[in-house]
This record gives C-alpha cells, structure tokens and sequence, in this order.
C-alpha cells in the first residue's frame, strides 16, 4: 500500500520537511566513501609498484641483448677514473646493499635487504591505508566504525595477490623475472598480513556490536570467523621449524585449509554482496594454475595416457643408485618438451609417493637440444627423508618406475653480455651448475658465445663422486670451442673436517670411510680440467677473475647456506673506485637447496 495514498499535499509537505530536516551522521558519510575508495588506493599503489619493476626487467632484458657482443671485446688494462663509469658503480653497489648483505631468520634461513624492504613495505603499505584517517568529526581517535569495515575490504582485495604469489604458474614471475620460489617469500608474507588485517576487522566490529543481521548465529558472520580462525591456523602450520618437519604433510595441510578459508570468505562476503573484492579472483588464479598444470602432465605424460604399450615404457624412469645418498633419474620426453639450462621439473612416482598429487621439484641436468625426437632429461637426486628415502629404497630391488613430470619451472640466470662466467657447485649442488656450463660451450660451438671465459667449480666429497657427470663433462670438453677459455676446478674436500658445511653429498656414517679416488682417467687428461685437495679458496678465486675479465661478470652458485653465504661475503667488498678505472662489475645468482 502506497504510504501516500489519501494524504493531503500539506500533509506531504511536511513529512518531506521533516525528512529533510532531520540529521545526517556526517561521520558515516565520510566512511561509506573511505571503505570503497581505500581498497582500491592500495591496490593501484600495489599495481603501480609491480608495473615499475616489470618495466624496469624488460628493459633490462632489452638492454642485454643489445649489448651483448660487447662483452666479447678484447682485454683492456685499468684506466683513469672515468665520470662515464659512474653508474656502473652506482648499480654494483645498489646490488650489494640490495641482494649481498643478509638479515638472518632464525637458525637455517636468510632474506636479503631486498626482500625485508619488500617485505617491510608491503605490510607498512597495508597498515597504513587501514589505520590512516579514522579520527571522526568530533575528535575521536582510532575509531572501530572507520578502521573495522575498511580492513576487511583491504584484506579481501589482497586474496588475488596473495594467491598468484603462492602459485607455480605465476603471471608476477612472468613480468618481474623472479622464480616463482622465490616469491613465496612474499606469498606467506602476504597471508600473515591479511591474517592480521581480519582479526582488526573482527575486533572493531565486535567493539561497535553484532546485533540485528550481524550477530553470530548469522550464517554469513559465521563463515567469516571461521576464515578467521584457519587462516590463523595456517599461518602457524606455515611457520619454518613446524612445515620442515614434514613437509609432504604441510603441503596436504596447507591445500584443505587454503581451500576452506577461500570458500568462507566467499560465503562471509556473499552476505554483504562483496564477493568481488577478492573471494572469487583469488578462486580463479587458483583454478587457472591447477589447470595449467593438468594440462601440462597431459601434454607431456600422453604415452601414459594411451593404451599402447610402448608408449607407457617410452617415458618409464630408469633409477640408479649412485651412492647411498645419491639417485640419478633419467627419463624421456616428447620432442616438444622445451626447458631452459637451470629450470626445474616436478616429479611424481605413483608406485613411490605417498599419495597421487605428492611432487618433488629436481633441476634438470641436461640440455635442450633442440631436436626433434624423444629428449633425455637427467635429474641428481639428493637423498633426504621421506620421499627421496623411499625412492632409494625402491631402487635398490627396481630400476625402472613409472613417473609423472610437470614443468618446466624456474627462472634460472640469463647468461648473456658477460665477459666471464662464473659456476660454483658444491655436492648436488652441479645438478644446477651443470646445464648452464654445457650450454655455454654449446652456445660457443654454434658461433654464439654468450662470454669468452667460463669458470666450472666443484666441492665434492670424495673424488669418485666426479664419475657421475664423467660422461657429460668429457663429451662436453671433446671438442672445445675456439674463443672460449674453459676451466674446471674440482675440490676434493674429504680430508676436510667441516666439509659437509660446503656440499651435501655426505652423511655422519660416512667418516669412517676411507676416501674413494675411483675417477675417470679421460675426463683427468683433458687439458681443462684440474683436480685439487681441500676446500676451494673463494676469495682467490674470484679475484683471480676480476683481475683477468675484461668485462661484466656472472657468479652462480648453488650448494648449502654455508656456501652461499661464503660467496655473498666476498662479493660484499665494495669495488667502487676499481669500477670506476674499468673493472668489471659482478652479478650474483644464488640458487638455494630445499623449499623455501
């Protein structure tokens, strides 16, 4: 019934007055308009930040391949100062601030200066944009009605990024340059925030009060508390001692639980019609990423998808024990599987893991040749606990096993415009080194050589251990290109007391064994190679290329944190006047052992 009918126009006059006459809570106005705009000012300050650095990695990109025949100039002595070398300094040392000096977290993990910045940012960014402005109209401080609702919505429009962060198929990884591992930094950074963000919207609105269709038994309030609680729970579950104790375990925790807290924002935003401030982007980068990948295990698993014979025995995995401590996994795969040196793959053995979605990433050994039948791929496995220990097991009564692959992934360095090239592998640690040491010489063999000089270092334990890549790095020196100088330093370490500080491929029971010198004679008469006892000397060993290189350096290396952080302290000393008279600057790839 019209609320009019039968009233006099005086009577609706002066209804309408009356209407018009009574207050507006001007604080309301003001937070209605703050709750929609905030969001999106984070969001936009976020885009704009990752656009910068996406703009600044393609033009590097493009930078480099214009600039890479000059690294191939011929050696030049140091000069005078030069104002013209000025940002090459600048740059050298922005990289040693930025990615050489490490801020310790906890016992067996490291961030760079980089990292805590982006890190310090992101959440100050957060905060800020939550807690600004809640001062109301009568000069009350921090108000729960301004900050409650706001860090909800801010929380929620972060679901996305927070997820493309955690995600193998990762369109950030794309445009930044940086492998999706070592963004993950920054996914758990993201949830912790956004974990924290939802208890302050929890708090103030249960400091305004739940009553009417925001009280408890509402099925919408209960589905927020309850993303509340399991995100909370996997923030904890997430923490480092707790995942690395079983990290097949964690990955299974962390799936069910980021399910549940997605579908519970879904369902707490559905009762404010919100639902597309990040509950359904966030379950569409997920889903993107999962098809992705199913598409992938299809298109390079087919053979175990068709029901001929030789093709399920075609890509079968041949398993070899190398040592008690180390597998070699080969296998084949179509010719349309393409990789770049240093990227990984994710494996899946039915008969070996522990359920049908357990993966374990390896870095592939080998190249991409390019040619147009089956490609042999080549993993080193380093035995660990749980699915490495099982794999060794097995291996030990079966050679072959069926096994799933998912990749490539990774983003590994770009060699390309240094003068020089710098490879340092220490244990497993030449599963990574390797591929990028056989594609220089490749590369060099094919007229184009990415550098004029590359450096392959090795910690070992014992010098037996050099049989396993014998084959690769005598076919690889055979026939040696002109215009490249070659080196290969291996370091047998098993005199050393603390060696297992520098390479992994040794155990506590092992001491007792004598040392095995069971090389190969042919690799040993190759004129490139040198085998030495002891620890390699860091130190003399990059200046001994600094010294000699007439250009940009690359130093990559991959072995344990002890490793690692040796090579981050050499190249911690500042070079700036050296620079500056013409001497080279160095670039740093540090590939990490584990999940991050």
């Amino acid at each position: 019934m019209d609320f009019w009918t039968g009233s006099s126009p005086a009577a609706r006059s002066v209804v309408e007055d009356a209407v018009a006459a009574a207050p507006v809570d001007p604080d309301k106005v003001i937070r209605v308009a703050r709750f929609f705009s905030y969001p999106k000012q984070v969001l936009y300050f976020v885009a704009s930040f990752i656009a910068l650095i996406s703009l600044f990695h393609f033009a590097s990109l493009a930078f480099t391949y214009a600039t890479r025949k000059r690294a191939l100039k011929p050696f030049s002595p140091r000069s005078s100062v030069s104002v013209l070398r000025l940002p090459k300094a600048v740059s050298e040392l922005f990289r040693i601030v930025a990615f050489r000096c490490v801020v310790p977290v906890g016992s067996s993990y490291t961030l760079n200066v980089a990292e805590v910045f982006l890190a310090a940012a992101y959440m100050a960014t957060l905060f800020t944009w939550t807690l600004v402005n809640t001062t109301t109209t009568t000069g009350s401080k921090v108000e729960p009605h301004y900050y409650a609702n706001r860090a909800g919505t801010i929380a929620a429009s972060h679901l996305p990024i927070m997820t493309a962060l955690g995600m193998k198929n990762n369109i950030l990884s794309w445009l930044t340059g940086i492998s999706f591992d070592k963004l993950n930094y920054l996914h758990r950074v993201s949830a912790r925030v956004i974990c924290v963000l939802i208890w302050i919207h929890a708090g103030g609105r249960m400091t305004v009060g739940l009553v009417a269709d925001e009280a408890i038994v509402n099925r919408w309030v209960q589905c927020g508390l309850l993303a509340a609680i399991t995100l909370t729970l996997l923030s904890l579950v997430t923490l480092r001692p707790i995942r690395e104790r079983s990290y097949e375990s964690f990955k299974i925790i962390h799936t069910i639980f980021a399910l549940m807290f997605l579908l519970a924002v879904l369902f707490h935003l559905t009762g404010r019609t919100l639902t597309f401030y990040g509950a359904w982007p966030a379950l569409v980068v997920w889903g993107i990423d999962r098809l992705l990948r199913l598409i992938r295990i299809i298109a390079y698993n087919l053979g175990y998808f068709l029901p001929t014979e030789r093709g399920t025995q075609s890509l079968d995995a041949q398993v070899d024990v190398l040592s008690p401590h180390f597998l070699r996994v080969t296998l084949s795969r179509p010719s349309y599987f393409h990789w770049r040196p240093g990227q990984s793959a994710y494996l899946t053995l039915p008969t070996v893991s522990s359920s049908p979605f357990e993966a374990h990433p390896f870095t592939i050994s080998t190249i991409d040749d390019g040619s147009s039948s089956e490609k042999n791929l080549v993993f080193f496995v380093r035995v660990r606990n749980g699915f490495t220990r099982r794999l060794l097991a097995a291996a030990e009564t079966d050679k072959t096993f069926k096994v799933f692959l998912d990749g490539p992934y990774s983003s590994p360095p770009l060699l390309l415009g240094y003068s020089t090239v710098v490879l340092l592998a220490g244990g497993s640690g030449v599963a990574f080194t390797l591929p990028l040491f056989l594609d220089v010489i490749r590369k060099a063999r094919d007229n184009n050589p990415v550098c004029q000089k590359v450096v392959f270092i090795w910690a070992i334990r014992e010098a037996g251990h050099v049989q396993w890549i014998s084959d690769l790095l005598t076919a690889a020196l055979s026939n040696p290109p002109e215009g490249l100088s070659i080196e290969v330093k291996i370091f047998v370490t098993s005199m050393i007391e603390d060696a297992q500080a520098w390479e992994d491929d040794s155990t506590d029971n092992e001491e007792s064994k004598p040392p095995s010198d069971n090389t190969d004679p042919k690799l040993l008469e190759s004129p490139f190679v040198q085998v030495q006892q002891g620890r390699p000397d860091i130190k003399a060993l990059i200046e001994t290329e600094v010294i000699s290189s007439t250009g940009a350096i690359s130093v990559n290396v991959c072995g344990t944190r002890t490793l690692a952080e040796a090579v981050r302290e050499q190249l911690r000393s500042t070079r700036f006047s050296d620079i500056l008279r013409g001497g080279p600057t160095i670039s740093l790839h540090v590939e990490a052992f584990g999940n991050a």
